[in-house]
């Protein structure tokens, strides 16, 4: 297992390889320069060689000149001994030509002499050697596989005087009848071993067996030292690398200089703390898309549940309100039967926020004056806090126009409040300001981005005990609540959040423990009022006569319904479902002027029911309801712009008042 670790370590280490190629230059270096050195020296010391046997041939051939021509051993003796102290001499001849054939005179060798096949000095490699010598006239070299043989002539004179000879040898050598001065009168033969040439070439290759120590070594740490310079820093880097891969966290790593490598470790710093601010907006986005699906969720369920709930709840509504009229006011029925409706009016409330909310609610914005709305609501809130809370209200100067649906302000208003009241119950004080402000930029990203412009601002500060971080960060989380169990839903700010983000607004909040807490709602302003706002009743209107088809597939709801219009002069004729509606309207098609119908019913809807009797009969008026979501409606297929719609709960006056309307415009 090291051994496999060991080797996985060489294969995936820079280091490594940086290293080890590094040590193959300089041992192919070493090996290329020592081959290179010895082949230099073996062939200079082979040359010296050479040209020390020659030169040792050529004196023993002058100074034995006396003895060959007297052929005298004694006369040959101290030359032959002079040759035969140098080292690498292994074999010296002198040789005489008596009648051209060479005759030995005088033989010296040393022990482990070997004789060469040419001893006799006729045979050898291209002819005879006296004949090759006196061609020549300047001393032969053979080499063989462990000696250099080497052969000089030995000539009766040289120029060393006008006539050739010294004065010495003038007295024995005289000119021949040919008139030739110098004449090879004998040979030398001198044989050197290469054994010497040899001894030295392996002392040479042992030395340079040190020359390791001398360059590799040195070599080996500088190159420890270049590698540790280049991989310590990218070990950093990569260090750097796992630790935001594993943990997300993230240390600069320290640029020591100016080079590649410095450059490259300044570059992942920057890079680094690119990743890191991206991985934090990451989050703040992942945290704003859990929040929004989380909405969402709510709000699908809302719109699940909101159909079933508005019918009830226009049915109690409907029969409260015909109780209402037929009672006396002093009664103390009416009393309760106001409470009953007061109920009835919150549980419909509470399903518009909860609507408004995940945003599918019906919403009918339109310019409105924030400062208004808040003066309006200022006497709701103030009975609903109590005495023991202080209501302070600080209206801008300044028209704050925006496109709202007033409901929607005053339910914001009253679940803030809601929620300042619950957090002093020992009472306090809560001030409500309005004014404009311009967020910047990282107000804006932070909250979920959009443009930059002027804003409405609703500021709401209570002295309450205030939150802590953890609970700031859940209080607009559906469902999320700090109350006991039964005191609170957890949507009252969920709620708040979704008319503001309706309105394509913001929220911040202020907050700390013991310290209170300051809701700001930014609201985009817009243009002017065109109208002043009508704050006086609208009349009830005119009874009416027409006959109406009311389609609704909850019985009670159709009941009722058909009560409210009869007693209001209409003629009603009742339809569970769109089918049923088709039917009852072929039946008596030239009287029936006008249609009521719930959009979601069984076998045939609304909105089917309505194409086909308009087909049949151009022109006739419909007033769609439903308890839906208008989500949920186009989901279904069962809603298109333009539709005259009212949602559910019905309340009495709103449904007779947009039938009238309707029927009036012809």
């Amino acid at each position: 297992m090291r051994f496999l670790s060991f080797l996985k370590y060489n294969r995936e280490s820079f280091g490594a390889k940086i290293f080890y190629l590094f040590t193959i230059f300089l041992v192919t270096f070493y090996v290329a320069f020592t081959a290179f050195f010895v082949y230099y020296q073996s062939r200079t010391l082979r040359q010296n060689l050479i040209y020390e046997g020659k030169e040792f041939a050529k004196h023993l051939a002058q100074s034995s000149r006396l003895g060959v021509f007297a052929e005298s051993e004694d006369l040959l003796r101290d030359p032959v001994q002079a040759i035969m102290q140098s080292k690498g001499v292994m074999l010296v001849q002198v040789f005489s030509l008596d009648g051209g054939e060479p005759r030995l005179l005088k033989r010296a060798e040393k022990a482990g002499a070997a004789e060469s096949p040419y001893g006799d000095g006729r045979l050898f490699p291209g002819g005879n050697i006296a004949d090759m010598l006196e061609k020549s006239g300047s001393p032969l070299y053979f080499e063989g596989r462990d000696r250099i043989e080497f052969w000089s002539p030995v000539m009766s004179g040289e120029a060393h005087s006008a006539e050739g000879y010294s004065e010495e040898e003038a007295l024995f050598f005289e000119r021949d009848s040919t008139g030739t001065k110098d004449k090879m009168i004998g040979l030398i033969r001198i044989i050197f071993t290469t054994e010497h040439m040899r001894n030295s070439l392996k002392d040479l290759l042992l030395k340079s067996i040190f020359v390791p120590v001398i360059f590799i070594i040195p070599g080996w740490i500088i190159a420890y030292f270049i590698v540790r310079g280049i991989t310590r820093p990218l070990g950093k880097l990569t260090e750097g690398v796992k630790a935001i891969e594993t943990s997300g966290s993230f240390r600069k790593i320290p640029v020591e200089t100016r080079d590649e490598i410095g450059r490259l470790a300044t570059a992942f710093n920057d890079m680094a703390e690119s990743l890191q601010k991206r991985e934090v907006e990451k989050q703040q986005l992942e945290e704003q898309l859990r929040h929004s699906q989380k909405m969402e969720a709510v709000g699908t369920l809302a719109g699940g549940i909101a159909h079933d709930f508005n019918n009830t709840l226009s049915t109690i509504l409907g029969y409260a309100h015909l109780l209402q009229k037929r009672i006396d006011r002093k009664d103390p029925a009416g009393r309760y039967l106001e409470h009953l409706l007061s109920s009835a009016r919150k549980a419909a409330v509470f399903i518009q926020g909860l609507l408004t909310f995940s945003r599918k609610e019906v919403y009918n914005p339109r310019p409105e004056n924030l400062n208004d709305i808040v003066r309006n609501a200022k006497g709701i809130l103030e009975r609903f806090l109590g005495e023991d809370i202080d209501l302070k209200v600080e209206l801008s100067e300044e028209d704050l126009i925006i496109m709202t649906d007033a409901g929607q302000i005053d339910q914001v208003l009253m679940n803030l409040a809601t929620n300042a009241r619950d957090a002093m119950p020992e009472g306090g004080s809560l001030t409500i300001t309005t004014g404009s402000a311009e967020p910047d930029k990282k107000f804006l990203l932070s909250s979920g981005g959009g443009e930059r412009g002027r804003f409405a601002v609703i500021t709401v500060t209570d002295t309450g005990r205030g939150m802590d971080e953890h609970v700031k960060e859940r209080i607009f989380d559906p469902f999320f609540t700090t109350k006991e169990t039964g005191r609170g839903t957890g949507l009252g700010l969920s709620m708040v959040y979704g008319i503001v983000k309706q309105h394509k607004g913001y929220i911040d909040v202020i907050t700390g423990p013991g310290r209170g807490t300051t809701f700001k709602i930014y609201l985009p302003l817009s243009g002017p009022v065109n109208e002043k706002k009508v704050t006086e009743p609208l009349p009830m209107p005119g009874r009416g006569s027409e006959t109406v088809i009311v389609a609704e597939d909850d019985e009670d709801l159709r009941r009722l319904t058909a009560v409210i219009l009869e007693k209001n002069g209409y003629n009603v004729i009742e339809a569970a479902d769109g089918e049923d509606a088709l039917r009852k309207f072929m039946e008596k098609k030239d009287e029936v002027q006008f249609l009521l119908l719930d959009v979601v019913m069984p076998v045939k809807n609304g909105k089917e029911a309505y194409e086909e009797i308009r087909s049949i009969k151009p022109g006739i008026k419909a007033l769609f309801t439903s308890g839906y979501s208008i989500e949920e409606l186009n989901r279904k297929a069962c809603y298109e712009d333009g539709m005259d719609f009212l949602p559910k709960p019905l309340v009495a006056e709103k449904l007779i008042r947009k039938m009238r309307e309707m029927l009036d415009k012809g």
